[in-house]
């Protein structure tokens, strides 16, 4: 992992696709509630994060095996691919933690977020991928 230079990513939600929950291959509905109660809304590469794109310190995050947040945040180019109104607020989440620094979506999600962003400014903190 230490020599890429670009990433492709997925934004998931807490809500898992009716593809994905049908296929039961998903958390469960005890994890899933106890990821929200945590304060999570969404996740690149099963590292969930909070509405400010910080990482949730919960159990699952032992659990994974994939790139560490730490090495993902020194790749140059992360690019997130996602969209729709479900996924808004985890995109979002996603930008301002710095979990992606470009955004491959659709038109009606662009314009949600752009609305959003004259209200509140995305900055993404550079500090954010700490627990």
């Amino acid at each position: 992992f230490d020599h890429l230079t670009v990433a492709l990513l997925g934004i998931g939600t807490l809500e898992p696709s009716r593809f994905l929950a049908r296929s039961g291959n998903t958390f469960s509905d005890t994890e899933l509630a106890d990821l929200a109660a945590s304060g999570a809304v969404g996740d690149v590469c099963l590292r969930f994060f909070d509405a400010q794109g910080r990482l949730v310190d919960h159990p699952l995050n032992q659990r994974v095996v994939a790139i560490s947040p730490e090495t993902l945040q020194r790749v140059p180019r992360l690019i997130g691919v996602a969209g729709g109104a479900q996924k808004i607020e985890a995109i979002r989440a996603a930008a301002l933690g710095g979990w992606i620094r470009v955004l491959v979506t659709d038109t009606f999600t662009a314009e949600r977020l752009a609305a959003k962003t004259v209200a509140a400014p995305i900055v993404p903190s550079a500090t954010s991928l700490a627990p």
